[in-house]
C-alpha cells in the first residue's frame, strides 16, 4: 500500500516544544518537512499522509528523525524497529535528511543508527545514547507517549535540557531531588497541569545522576525509568545519564 506525503499545510504536533500554560506540552503548527532548516532531537508528531489505496487522507503518529548534511549522497536509518534493515531517508531542500517513523504508544524505546554514505554512526542530534560495544554509540528513541498517558518518564528536550514528568492527578505537591540539587526538596518543585501531569524542565551537565520524586512527603522512584542505582544511604533511586553531544568525553 503506497503513501504519498502531503507537504502543504501539514499539521504537526511537536511535543518537544515549550508546554502550553497549564496544559500538555506541544503546540499545533504547520510544517513542511522538505523545507526543514536544521536537524533536531527526534520529536513526536502527527503526520497527514494520502493513502492511495483507500483514496483518502490518514493521520499517522510517530517520531521524526533528522540529519543535516548537504554533501551526503545517501543517508539510511536502521534500528530495532526494522530488525536493523536499512530504511531510506529523504533529502530536503536545505540539506536536512528526514524519516518519519510510525510508532505505537507504549512500545519499548528502540535503538537505532544512521548510515551516511555507507558509514554507520549514531544520531548526533539525539543526546539519548548508549555504548554499542564496538567503541562507538547507538542512539535511543524516547518512548512514544500515549496521549501524555500514564507511563511517563523524563525526556530530552535538547542536549542538556531534560523534562521530568509523571502523572499524579491526585497529588498536592511533588518535588524532584537528586545529586544535582543536594537532595533538597525545596529546590525543584514540579508544576501540575490541568491534565494531571506534573512537569519540570531542568538543565543538567554531562554525567550520571541519581534522583527520586517526593510526592506529598513520600519518596518515590521514577517508575517508568528502567535505570536505577543506590543512594549513599542504600536507598534505590532512578538514574539518568547525560552524555556530551557527539559522544565526546
Amino acid at each position: 500500500m503506497g503513501f504519498r506525503t502531503i507537504f502543504a499545510l501539514l499539521p504537526v504536533l511537536l511535543v518537544a516544544s515549550a508546554p502550553m500554560e497549564g496544559g500538555p506540552p506541544g503546540e499545533k503548527s504547520h510544517y513542511q518537512l522538505r523545507f526543514l532548516r536544521n536537524a533536531q532531537t527526534p520529536v513526536e508528531m502527527k503526520l497527514i499522509r494520502y493513502d492511495t489505496g483507500r483514496q483518502k487522507q490518514v493521520v499517522e503518529r510517530g517520531t521524526l528523525i533528522t540529519y543535516k548534511s548537504r554533501s551526503a549522497r545517501r543517508v539510511l536509518l536502521a534500528g530495532d524497529f526494522s530488525h536493523w534493515k536499512p530504511l531510506p531517508m529523504e533529502r530536503g531542500e536545505n540539506g536536512v535528511w528526514y524519516h518519519f517513523l510510525v510508532r505505537e504508544p507504549g512500545e519499548e524505546r528502540p535503538r537505532y543508527k544512521l548510515i551516511v554514505d555507507g558509514v554507520w554512526t549514531h544520531d548526533t542530534a539525539n543526546p539519548i545514547r548508549d555504548d554499542d560495544g564496538m567503541g562507538s554509540y547507538v542512539s535511543i528513541l524516547p518512548g512514544l507517549d500515549a496521549s501524555e498517558g500514564l507511563h511517563l518518564t523524563y525526556r530530552a528536550i535538547d542536549d542538556y535540557t531534560v523534562e521530568f514528568r509523571l502523572r499524579r492527578p491526585e497529588a498536592r505537591m511533588i518535588s524532584l531531588v537528586g545529586d544535582f540539587n543536594n537532595w533538597n526538596p525545596e529546590n525543584d518543585p514540579l508544576t501540575r497541569g490541568r491534565d494531571g501531569i506534573w512537569r519540570l524542565r531542568k538543565k543538567l551537565n554531562r554525567g550520571d545522576f541519581r534522583y527520586c520524586y517526593i510526592i506529598d512527603g513520600e519518596w518515590s522512584l521514577d517508575l517508568y525509568n528502567k535505570e536505577t542505582a543506590s543512594s549513599d544511604t542504600g536507598r534505590i533511586c532512578s538514574l539518568i545519564r547525560i552524555k556530551k553531544p557527539g559522544g565526546k568525553p
